[in-house]
């Protein structure tokens, strides 16, 4: 099998295309089960395009230039959730073959062929989550951009214009998922053993990274939000999840498998190759193979698209044994071993029951009850709660999308700062419904007797609703 992508021309070029259609074909148009990411990305990107400001007006922990991709799709009418599977479908298959023709150029491989985007579409099936347009998926693209210029710096000597340029797109991956800033390091020791960047120049690596964040962070600071935008922003860096949507033996049992898949390339690779270039290239990437290793632990939720960022890692050293192991036998059990657990693993994880029932992943939106949805579908939400199955019928209402990011306690409602910030965030947005199993509400409709002319409990357990003619903040329309 694999014998046939040892060639880089274009037949095989079609029949790799054919066989990431075969593998992605049921994901993408067979499979009609929202994933949660999905789903909080689509009421993420309603809000924005709406208007809503990111942070200050919708506590959210996504990066800003993936939640502005985010409103961009939500503001073209008509797209449904499949959009995301189809561009993350595309993304996957530009990164696959922009790696490949990146170690082609270099000559990091011994001779052309498409191993490398191969392995890349293979090892991308690490998850439903991450096959579809997440955040680490988009910061990838920068990711696999700043490996292209390290090994024009490294091959062809110290540009200001390639430095600067390198800066700018880690700062950009840093915009699309926060964590992705811990890939400086690995290019910082990178540029400092094989490149012969002069000191001044880190510093503009440096401040190249910090631009497209300080201008974000100004937006903030201008509009208002500057307090919001560093408790978000900054929330990924963190190593006690927030939300677990997979557990640690998923995490852990396809990372190790891909990072001891990493180091036995990498071992055989260093063993035979005598190329000097060759060698460098090696330990670029063994750099960056561990600083994405220790992403998988940062975040506030924890699911499989954390794992994305091995994969161009694994995709190159796994080319590497195929290219220097002598062995046919060997490479194809290898091989063949990958790809029953990846693709099979990826099946059974898009399947909403066999991968609630045997690999305990929650990715999949539940249907809310009943009751809930005949009676209060389409109306806005204040969703005091982390299950996220309620936004499925209904958009998200007030500046607390998601409820673990907004802080809030029973105590808040017992300081006048408190009340003051409910209050102006009720106002400011009022939802149509509240669903309070936290028991937040009674408290605060002691404090706030406005709260108690606008809203009343509803037949449906711990869920408020709107009295009809009244708009809290304005007291009767």
């Amino acid at each position: 099998m694999i014998q046939y992508f040892k060639l880089g021309s274009w037949d095989r070029l079609i029949l790799l295309f054919v066989l990431f259609g075969l593998i992605q074909f049921p994901f993408l148009f067979l499979n009609n089960h929202l994933l949660l990411p999905e789903l909080l990305w689509l009421r993420l990107g309603e809000r924005l395009s709406s208007g809503w400001r990111l942070y200050a007006q919708a506590m959210d922990d996504t990066g800003p230039l993936s939640a502005l991709v985010y409103a961009g799709i939500a503001s073209i009418k008509g797209v449904d959730f499949y959009i995301f599977r189809y561009l993350g479908a595309i993304l996957i298959v530009i990164q696959a073959f922009w790696l490949n023709q990146i170690a082609q150029r270099f000559q990091l491989i011994t001779e052309r062929n498409f191993l490398i985007a191969f392995f890349y579409v293979i090892f991308s099936q690490i998850g439903p989550d991450a096959a579809t347009l997440s955040p680490t998926l988009m910061a990838n693209t920068f990711i696999i951009a700043a490996y292209g210029r390290i090994f024009k710096l490294i091959r062809f000597g110290p540009d200001n214009n390639d430095v600067m340029y390198l800066g700018l797109v880690i700062g950009l991956a840093t915009l699309c998922y926060q964590p992705s800033v811990i890939l400086l390091f690995p290019f910082y020791l990178s540029a400092l053993f094989f490149s012969g960047l002069r000191l001044n120049q880190y510093f503009i690596i440096l401040v190249a990274v910090v631009v497209p964040i300080a201008a974000v962070y100004s937006f903030f600071v201008l509009g208002g939000g500057e307090s919001e935008f560093w408790t978000c922003f900054l929330s990924p860096f963190r190593i006690r999840f927030l939300q677990s949507w997979v557990g640690w033996e998923l995490i852990l049992g396809y990372g190790g498998l891909m990072v001891l898949l990493s180091l036995l390339g990498w071992a055989l690779a260093n063993r035979s190759s005598r190329v000097n270039f060759q060698l460098l290239g090696y330990s670029v990437f063994f750099f960056g193979l561990v600083g994405s290793s220790f992403m998988v632990f940062f975040g506030t939720i924890q699911t499989t698209y954390q794992l994305c960022f091995l994969v161009p890692h694994v995709a190159f050293f796994m080319a590497q044994f195929v290219s220097f192991s002598k062995s046919v036998l060997v490479q194809e059990i290898l091989v063949l071993f990958i790809v029953f657990i990846m693709v099979g693993g990826f099946f059974g994880m898009a399947d909403p029951s066999f991968g609630k029932q045997i690999f305990n992943h929650q990715l999949f939106v539940g249907e809310p009850p009943k009751g809930f949805k005949v009676n209060f579908e389409n109306r806005n939400l204040l969703l005091l709660s982390n299950d996220f199955r309620y936004y499925k019928y209904n958009k998200s209402a007030t500046r607390f999308f998601k409820f673990y990011m907004s802080g809030l306690n029973e105590n808040l409602s017992q300081t006048h700062e408190g009340l003051i910030f409910w209050y102006q965030c009720l106002e400011e947005n009022p939802p149509e419904l509240i669903y309070d199993p936290s028991g937040l509400v009674p408290a605060l409709a002691v404090r706030i007797p406005e709260f108690g002319k606008c809203y009343r409990a509803s037949f449906y357990p711990k869920l408020y609703e709107a009295i009809p003619g009244t708009r809290f903040g304005l007291g009767e329309k």
